[in-house]
C-alpha cells in the first residue's frame, strides 16, 4: 500500500497529507483567534489587528456561506467571543472540532497574533529554532529563571506538534482543514518601520534575552519522512501562512492619509484574504492564494514585504461555498507583458494565450489573447494580438503595446503551439532473453499502429534511420530506447506494459504515455544543456554497505566504502545526493527522481502540493538524500543494466511571489501503476521518494536545470 505524502508545514510541522475526502463538504465549522493583548508582555509588543482580523474574517466567511452558528470566537475585544485566546482554549476548540466535525466536512481554523522563535527540540531544524504561536497567556523565558533544554523557551506557546496532533485528529475523521495562520515567525526587517505599521513578532533579542545559543544551523538539511501517514478517506489539509519563516508578518492602520487615530488596523495579509474571499467566490484554494499574493503586491497602503506562503494536498480544490468547476484549467499570472510559465510547464513560442484583468473574470470571455514570443524554462513574454481578432480561428496580427495585454493580470492556455513529431522506429524484436512470440509480437505491432494513428497521430512519426527512440518488443511489451544504446547491454526507458489479452485501446494508450514521457525528458534534457543559471550544484556518492548473511539485509546502520564514481549500484548500496545553493541569492529548489522507466518521482515538492516558498534554499545551504537499494528492490530485467537519476530545477526566489512553477505536472505522463523497482523492503518507489502517480537569451531570471545518472546492475531474466 502506498504511504500518502507528507505536507510540510513551513512554519510549524510535518502534517499529514492522504486521500480525498469523500463527496462535497456537508457543512462548514470554523474556529477563528485573534490574540491582541499579551499580559506577560511589555506595552509597545501588544498588537491592534488581530480583533479586527476576527471580524474580517467573520464577515468573509459568512459572505462565502459559513452559517454563523458553526463559527467559533476566540478573540479578545471582539463581540460573541466564546472566551480568551489561551493555549487550553485555542487547543480545546481543535480537539471539539476533532469530536463534531463528520465525514465530509470541512474545518477552518484562523489565527491572527504574534510568533516567536525559540530552541529546537530536535535537531532536524535547519536553523537550530523552532517557530511557535502565541496565545494570550504566552509568558516569555526570564533570565537566569531556567537552564539546560528549558533555557530560552516561552511558556503557554503552541508549537507544530501541538497544532499537528489535533489536526490529524481532524482529518481521520475524512475531514478537510483549511489552516490559516497570519502571525510572524522570524525575520530580521526593521523594527522601526513608522507610525501605523507594527510587526507581528517577538525575537528574544527584544526582550533582552539572547538566542545566540541556539544559532547553529546545521550544513546539511536531510529529507526525511519521519511521521506515519494517515488513514486511507482521511480529509485533505489547506494551509496558508502570510509570511515565509524568515519574514515579518505585518499589521498596518488603513487609511495611511488619513490621522493615525481615524485610522483602523489590520494585518495586511487577513485584510487582503478577505477581500479576495468576498469578491470572488468561484477560486480554489491556489488561486485564493495567488490573488491574495499580488493584491498585497499592488496595494501600496499595505507596504508590503513579506511572501505569502502554502502547503497542503487540497490546494487545487474549491474554496469554501466554492465549486469544483473553479479548479478546471492551468491560469497564470501576467505582469509587463510577461508570462509566469515557461517551457517545463508545456509553453513554446508561437502558443495562444487568453488575456484576464482579474482571476474573477470568466473564462470564456477574456478580454483580449497574446502569442508566446520568446520563452524560458519558467517563464516567457508574450505580444498581444489586434483586438477583436478572433484568433482560434484564424490568424491574427500582433498588436505590440495593446491595453489587453498592459492590463493583463492572469492568462490561459487557448491553443498550445504547434510542435515537431517525435520519431520512432518500427518496433524490433527485443535480441536474446526476452524476445516476444508471435502471438505477443503482432499484439505489439497492432497496438504500436493505434497509438500511431489515434493518440501519438500529431506527436510522434516513423523513422527508421534515425529515430529518436527504438521499440523493442519484449514479453512484457514496448520498450522505448533512445537509439544508439545496446539492448544487451543496457534496458534503459519508458515501458509500455502490454500483456495477453490486454485491449488495443488500452494498449495503445500506455503506449503513448510512455512516448510522451520520453519526449518530456528529452525536451527538459535539452533545456538542462541549456540552461544559463548553474546556481544549484548536483553531486552522487555512491555508497557500498554489504549484505548482512546472518540477518540477510543489508548492513545500512554499519561502515560503508566508496564506489568507484564510474562504478554500478549494486544491491546494499546508497546513492547519496546532494544538492548544493551555490549562488548568491535563495533559490526554490526541486528534486525529482528518475526511475527505471523514466518516471520522474517528485521527491521535493511533495506533489500534488507543488513547489512553495516554503522549499526556498539559502546560498550555501545543502539538500542530501539517499536512495537505498534493498535486496528486493532491484528486480530483474532483460539486460544486465539500467540507469537511475535525478532532475534538479532552482528557481530565484523572488520576494512577494506566490505563483510558483507547476511542477507537479512533470509527473502527469508517469505510469499509474506498476511494479516497484527501487524502494524500502516491500514498499513502492513512490513511497521512497515521496512521489504520486500525475532564439537569444530572455532579460529574465532564468531557472537552473541539471540531471545527475548513475548506472544500477540488475540480474537478466530468463
Amino acid at each position: 500500500m502506498k504511504r500518502a505524502p507528507r505536507a510540510t508545514l513551513a512554519l510549524l510541522v510535518a502534517l499529514g497529507c492522504s486521500v480525498a475526502a469523500e463527496a462535497a463538504a456537508a457543512k462548514t465549522l470554523a474556529l477563528l483567534v485573534g490574540v491582541s493583548g499579551y499580559p506577560a508582555l511589555p506595552a509597545d509588543k501588544q498588537l491592534k489587528a488581530p480583533a479586527n482580523d476576527v471580524r474580517r474574517m467573520l464577515l468573509a466567511l459568512k459572505a462565502r456561506g459559513v452559517a454563523p452558528e458553526e463559527i467559533t470566537v476566540l478573540a479578545d475585544g471582539v463581540e460573541g467571543t466564546a472566551g480568551s485566546p489561551t493555549r487550553a482554549a485555542i487547543l480545546a476548540g481543535l480537539e471539539r472540532l476533532a469530536d463534531t466535525a463528520q465525514k465530509g466536512d470541512l474545518v477552518i481554523f484562523y489565527a491572527s497574533g504574534h510568533g516567536t522563535r525559540q530552541p529546537s527540540r530536535t535537531t532536524l531544524k535547519v536553523d537550530g529554532l523552532d517557530q511557535v504561536f502565541l496565545p494570550r497567556d504566552a509568558t516569555p523565558p526570564k533570565p537566569g529563571a531556567n537552564s539546560g533544554e528549558a533555557r530560552n523557551r516561552f511558556e503557554n506557546v503552541i508549537a507544530g506538534p501541538d497544532f499537528g496532533a489535533r489536526l490529524d485528529a481532524i482529518r481521520s475523521r475524512g475531514v478537510d482543514v483549511w489552516f490559516i495562520l497570519d502571525s510572524c515567525f522570524s525575520g530580521s526587517a526593521s523594527r522601526a518601520v513608522g507610525d501605523g505599521v507594527h510587526d507581528k513578532k517577538i525575537e528574544l533579542e527584544d526582550i533582552g534575552l539572547s538566542t545566540s545559543g541556539a544559532m547553529t544551523p546545521e550544513k546539511t538539511t536531510v529529507l526525511a519522512d519521519l511521521t506515519p501517514a494517515l488513514p486511507p478517506g482521511s480529509g485533505r489539509l489547506t494551509a496558508f501562512y502570510a509570511s515565509q519563516p524568515n519574514e515579518t508578518a505585518r499589521e498596518v492602520a488603513l487609511p495611511p492619509g488619513a490621522p493615525l487615530e481615524r485610522r483602523v488596523w489590520g494585518s495586511i495579509f487577513t485584510t487582503a484574504l478577505a477581500d479576495v474571499l468576498q469578491r470572488a467566490p468561484t477560486l480554489s484554494y491556489r488561486q485564493l492564494m495567488v490573488e491574495t499574493g499580488r493584491v498585497l503586491r499592488a496595494d501600496a497602503a499595505f507596504q508590503a514585504r513579506q511572501t505569502p506562503s502554502f502547503e497542503g494536498d487540497g490546494m487545487d480544490g474549491p474554496g469554501p461555498g466554492g465549486t469544483a468547476a473553479a479548479t478546471t484549467g492551468a491560469t497564470w499570472r501576467v505582469g509587463s507583458g510577461i508570462l509566469h510559465a515557461g517551457q517545463i510547464e508545456g509553453i513554446e513560442a508561437g502558443a495562444l494565450v487568453a488575456l484576464y484583468d482579474s482571476a474573477v473574470q470568466p473564462a470564456g470571455k477574456p478580454s483580449g489573447h497574446a502569442v508566446v514570443e520568446e520563452v524560458e524554462a519558467t517563464r516567457a513574454r508574450l505580444v498581444a494580438l489586434k483586438p477583436g481578432c478572433a484568433p482560434v480561428s484564424a490568424r491574427c496580427p500582433t498588436a505590440p503595446g495593446a491595453a489587453a495585454l498592459d492590463k493583463a493580470a492572469y492568462a490561459r492556455l487557448a491553443r498550445p503551439a504547434p510542435q515537431a513529431a517525435f520519431t520512432l522506429s518500427r518496433p524490433r524484436p527485443w535480441p536474446g532473453p526476452g524476445a516476444p512470440d508471435a502471438a505477443q509480437e503482432a499484439r505489439l505491432r497492432q497496438a504500436f499502429e493505434a497509438a500511431l494513428a489515434g493518440p501519438l497521430k500529431d506527436s510522434a512519426q516513423l523513422d527508421d534511420a534515425a529515430p529518436a527512440l527504438v521499440a523493442w518488443m519484449t514479453g512484457d511489451g514496448l520498450r522505448f530506447m533512445p537509439d544508439g544504446l545496446d539492448p544487451a547491454a543496457v534496458e534503459a526507458g519508458p515501458l509500455a506494459a502490454i500483456a495477453p489479452g490486454t485491449d488495443t485501446d488500452i494498449a495503445a494508450t500506455a503506449i503513448a504515455r510512455a512516448v510522451l514521457r520520453a519526449r518530456q525528458l528529452s525536451r527538459l534534457q535539452a533545456l538542462a544543456a541549456a540552461s544559463a543559471g548553474r546556481d544549484l550544484d548536483v553531486s552522487t556518492e555512491i555508497r557500498r554497505f554489504g549484505l548482512d548473511p546472518a540477518a540477510r539485509q543489508c548492513g545500512f546502520k554499519g561502515p560503508a566504502t566508496a564506489v568507484a564514481e564510474d562504478g554500478p549500484v549494486a544491491v546494499c548500496d546508497k546513492v547519496q545526493v546532494a544538492v548544493e545553493n551555490r549562488s548568491t541569492r535563495p533559490m526554490l529548489a526541486a528534486i525529482f527522481f528518475l526511475d527505471d522507466a523514466w518516471n520522474l518521482m517528485a521527491r521535493r515538492p511533495t506533489c500534488p502540493v507543488g513547489l512553495t516558498v516554503s522549499d526556498r534554499l539559502e546560498p550555501g545551504r545543502r539538500l542530501v538524500f539517499e536512495v537505498p537499494y534493498h535486496p528486493r528492490a532491484i528486480v530483474p530485467g532483460r539486460a544486465p543494466s539500467t540507469t537511475n537519476g535525478v532532475f534538479v530545477v532552482g528557481v530565484p526566489f523572488i520576494e512577494g511571489e506566490t505563483d510558483l512553477p507547476s511542477l507537479c505536472a512533470l509527473t502527469g505522463f508517469n505510469d499509474l501503476a506498476g511494479p516497484a523497482t527501487r524502494g524500502e523492503e516491500g514498499a513502492g518507489l513512490d513511497d521512497l521518494m515521496d512521489g504520486t502517480a500525475r532564439g537569444g537569451r530572455l532579460p529574465l531570471e532564468s531557472a537552473s536545470l541539471s540531471f545527475a545518472f548513475w548506472p544500477v546492475s540488475q540480474p537478466v531474466k530468463p
